[in-house]
């Protein structure tokens, strides 16, 4: 009897601290309760969810699959081990424990909305807004679970129903950044930039993004006021490509008589180098500055539309540079096609926007071509596709693009670098594509030069790069004779 007291006394003790954040409190708690009943299914329910909430991931799984192993009939010992999987990165597994735990509670919209966001995580988003919608229906007033279906619609490449989730998780949660900023998106992708931009700030709160501690900057630039004899510092943020993308304002800033200081990643350094007044790398000094501004918040203090998009920043590719690269590839043996498959694989959807290297075969079957990776990491499985493993920048890259005749790349730096040189560039784009290039157009207002390729049905590489292969047959046709006069 006194054993099963201060077990009692244990459990509530370890209750109060866990509730109260003491999360090593109220695991010692456990485990002291545990040495006396070593075989409780709750008590090891709970002490999964203390580890858990410590940062014991291996501690907590642990504990919560010994707790089911026991008592298998525990929906909220499933979903919790789902939370603990997904969180750690394994969704495939997470999503195996939600649908044990809706098995067990096949009404329960909180799993409903779990097993849905377990699918977005595995780019199922047809089976995720099914879970979500329903889960949203159970309880219309989960903010979360309306931005995860938000989420959904996005990559069913329906804006519209997106933004009005997007609008009401806002309502629900005024401070959820994430639905701001998911309105921002949806709002650039339909058209509407002015009011997209402005919600497409809110990615500033999220503390992934990285601009090297703004609040001790000083003060923000935000467009309107005047800047005639002053120094912006403008911090590049996110991907290459985002930083090659909107570095055009840079000329619009020295038009209202300001003096341009940029810091990019290291990359970067030689091939926008000239672009801005001084240009820096992460560690560099930098000189005195009045004003800052991140880059990509440049549309917003331009009041930019998709009528209104400056001209690409002008750069060219190093004559010297080329003259290398020209050696090293020696005389030409057809249409030259800079190819490019792959984009950072840390990018949370880049399983959607990478093209598996196999799928290029399509254009490599085309006659008449020599194909040229411009991925300085590129392992070729295709004898077709020439490797350059010499690529050291983007000033290499550069230099590499500049001599192709036309360059095919997914959504990555590749292709932004491409279009930048002002060189013809064929875009291969996913079913849901990035906010930036809109929807349904072939065509970009953000690159004169580029044409776009888009999948007409999730993962159908094939039948984008079909089309993307048409096309290359038409140019070899139309270039050719240019080839064969020696060009």
């Amino acid at each position: 009897m006194t054993r099963r007291v201060d077990t009692d006394l244990l459990v509530t003790r370890g209750n109060a601290a866990l509730a109260a954040g003491e999360a090593g409190i109220a695991a010692d708690c456990y485990r002291a309760a545990l040495a006396a009943s070593p075989d409780h299914p709750a008590l090891l329910y709970n002490l999964g969810n203390a580890l858990r909430a410590g940062g014991d991931v291996a501690g907590a799984e642990a504990a919560l699959r010994r707790s089911l192993a026991l008592l298998p009939d525990q929906p909220a010992a499933h979903n919790n081990l789902g939370n603990l999987l997904r969180a750690a990165g394994r969704p495939a597994e997470a999503l195996e424990a939600y649908r044990h735990a809706l098995y067990l509670t096949p009404t329960d919209g909180q799993v409903r909305g779990n097993l849905g966001t377990a699918l977005l995580d595995l780019h199922r988003p047809q089976e995720a807004e099914v879970w979500l919608a329903q889960a949203v229906a159970a309880d219309p007033s989960d903010a979360q679970c309306r931005l995860n279906l938000g989420a959904a619609l996005m990559l069913l490449r329906d804006p519209a129903a997106a933004l009005a989730q997007y609008c009401q998780a806002r309502v629900l949660a005024p401070d959820m950044s994430d639905a701001v900023l998911g309105e921002g998106i949806a709002r650039i992708t339909l058209g509407d930039w002015i009011a997209g931009w402005e919600a497409y700030e809110a990615r500033l709160r999220d503390p992934r993004l990285r601009l090297h501690a703004t609040d001790t900057l000083g003060p923000r630039w935000h467009g309107p006021e005047p800047i005639r004899g002053r120094t912006l510092l403008l911090l590049s943020e996110q991907g290459y490509g985002d930083t090659l993308q909107f570095c055009r304002y840079i000329p619009l800033l020295h038009r209202r008589g300001a003096r341009v200081v940029l810091r990019v990643p290291q990359p970067l350094l030689t091939v926008l180098r000239g672009l801005a007044d001084t240009i820096a790398g992460p560690g560099d000094g930098l000189p005195r500055f009045d004003a800052w501004c991140p880059l990509m918040s440049l549309p917003r203090a331009f009041a930019t539309t998709p009528e209104t998009v400056p001209a690409a920043a002008t750069l060219a590719a190093d004559p010297a540079g080329q003259r290398v690269w020209r050696r090293r590839l020696g005389p030409r043996r057809g249409l030259r096609v800079g190819l490019a498959w792959a984009g950072n694989a840390d990018h949370p959807l880049d399983a959607l926007r990478s093209l598996p290297q196999d799928a290029l075969t399509p254009l490599l079957d085309v006659p008449g071509i020599e194909g040229h990776a411009l991925q300085p990491d590129a392992r070729p499985a295709d004898a077709r596709i020439r490797a350059h493993p010499d690529i050291a920048d983007f000033a290499d890259a550069a230099a590499l693009a500049g001599l192709m005749d036309v360059v095919i790349s997914v959504d990555t730096a590749i292709a932004h670098l491409a279009a930048t040189l002002g060189k013809r560039v064929w875009i291969l784009l996913p079913y849901a594509a990035d906010f930036r290039w809109l929807l349904d157009r072939t065509d970009t207002p953000w690159y004169p030069s580029a044409r776009l390729f888009r999948q007409a049905r999730p993962r159908d590489w094939v039948g984008v790069v079909n089309a993307a292969a048409l096309a290359l047959r038409d140019l070899v046709r139309s270039e050719s004779p240019r080839h064969r006069a020696g060009r």
